[in-house]
């Protein structure tokens, strides 16, 4: 066995499950936005006249009567337990969540017709990763992962030249032959070098999915809107990677990082109906969307076996390109005037997740979103507002194993089992001036694996705190 100094770019496959997961993690999106958008859940398909609301149907910007510009501002505090510990993990940050600018062109007086004809610009956050999550278990599979990783591999295969570049063997069989983590037996098996009986899993998130939005609407007759969009949303992602496992005289540590920054494009349209006063009815239609990427990842391993310590001296470097497809995505909702007093709004949205092709593989279940939001008029300008929204499951629980050749070397897993966000709000409006503040909570449901031979999940909550304000001129 050697120890290798080495940094490496390199071209291999992403394995159809780390590529699942992936996607899993891309697809989430946060009700997050303006102050009105936060505070009625976004359920605001069919009432529009805010520009988070035309970010799910564009249709709702053929209801500005006049230009604005808007820019809110987010503090957001998540807070991670995890069911074995009452240890809480707490990040926070701050973000400009939205920004748009918008041009109203028509005629109030006029009555039948293209009355206004409306044009945005728009940045909006989809989602903030910023979580950290510890797990600690008496046995976290890792050894046993990397043996299967290994299985079917010589102890000559290990010691090729340039083992680093050959495309049929894993980056996690290296570290562990390297580090000492695994020995061979008959038939090209291999088992476990020490046996650990505490392990602990840290895995750290951060970055950011945004959507750039160049928006249509026209309003006709004042009982027809109709709207399209072209959208490019953005991805950049970084998961910090850490499994440690020990007994009292010998330990291993796996450390992993994954980076992924991309751009994509997709179109949007968008239609509300005002069949009487007191109704609405919205739809939305978003197309899929292909992000093409960067990925970037690393991986290391120290160990002490027998008092001798092992340590690769520079991680393991790769780079490739991949494309991730994002699903397709739709919205209904129906809205209801209480006459001068608010208004109640229920929707929902629809994600369907693409089967890919070249994989022969459906990353993800189709994602239903129910949101509810209503908005009271307290007295002449002044609002209230609150909302609801529950999100189903990404994928139900299962093994996810990688690849046999695979550079990734960070080995946990999670699927989330549910998110749901209850909020509130108030907000003033004249004329000219639109201000809005909104609190949101939200609590979600993940069970995390730190490997595949992890026999049960850890059940990870992650309760989130969203404080939202929103300025907006009116010219």
């Amino acid at each position: 066995m050697k120890k290798f100094l080495f940094i490496l770019l390199l071209a291999y496959s992403l394995s159809p499950i780390a590529y699942g997961q992936d996607v899993q993690r891309f697809a989430e999106r946060t009700p997050t936005g303006t102050a009105r958008y936060v505070g009625m859940g976004g359920a605001m398909t069919a009432i529009g006249g805010d520009p988070s609301a035309a970010m799910d149907n564009p249709a709702g910007l053929g209801l500005y009567r006049r230009s604005e510009i808007s820019v809110s501002v987010e503090e957001t505090l998540d807070q991670t337990l995890q069911t074995n510990t009452n240890t809480i993990y707490q990040t926070s940050r701050f973000t400009v969540p939205q920004i748009s600018a918008i041009w109203a062109s028509g005629r109030h007086e006029k009555q039948r017709g293209l009355i206004y004809s409306n044009l945005m610009v728009n940045i909006n956050r989809l989602h903030s990763y910023k979580r950290e999550v510890h797990i600690d278990e008496h046995n976290t599979g890792m050894l046993q992962t990397m043996c299967t990783q290994t299985n079917g591999l010589s102890e000559a295969d290990m010691g090729i030249d340039n083992i680093w570049d050959n495309n049929e063997i894993g980056w996690l069989s290296i570290l562990a032959y390297d580090g000492y983590l695994i020995d061979p037996v008959a038939d090209n098996q291999w088992i476990p070098a020490v046996n650990f009986n505490n392990g602990e899993l840290i895995v750290s998130e951060s970055g950011s999915s945004d959507l750039y939005t160049v928006s249509w609407a026209g309003n006709i007759n004042n009982q027809w809107y109709i709207g399209l969009s072209v959208n490019v949303p953005t991805i950049t992602y970084t998961k910090r990677f850490s499994l440690y496992e020990t007994n009292r005289l010998q330990s291993a540590e796996l450390k992993s990082l994954f980076h992924v920054s991309g751009v994509g494009v997709n179109a949007s349209f968008g239609l509300i109906a005002r069949p009487t006063q007191w109704l609405r009815l919205g739809a939305s239609f978003h197309t899929p969307t292909v992000l093409s990427t960067s990925v970037q990842t690393e991986g290391d391993v120290y160990s002490k076996i027998n008092s001798q310590e092992y340590e690769i001296l520079t991680p393991a470097s790769g780079a490739i390109s991949t494309k991730y497809a994002a699903p397709l995505r739709s919205s209904a909702s129906v809205a209801f005037q209480l006459k001068n007093h608010g208004m109640l709004s229920l929707q929902y949205d629809y994600a369907h997740a693409l089967r890919d092709r070249e994989l022969d593989y459906s990353p993800m279940d189709d994602i239903h979103t129910l949101r509810a939001g209503l908005e009271a008029q307290v007295a002449k300008g002044w609002y209230l507002n609150a909302g609801y929204v529950y999100e189903s499951t990404f994928k139900p629980d299962g093994k996810v194993e990688l690849s046999y050749n695979s550079i990734r070397t960070d080995t946990d897993y999670r699927f989330t089992q549910s998110s749901q966000y209850a909020s509130a709000g108030l907000g003033y409006r004249n004329d000219f001036l639109v201000v809005g503040v909104a609190y949101q909570y939200g609590w979600q449901l993940l069970h995390q694996y730190a490997t595949e031979h992890q026999n049960q999940a850890t059940n990870v909550y992650t309760n989130t705190h969203r404080f939202v304000c929103t300025l907006a001129w009116r010219i």
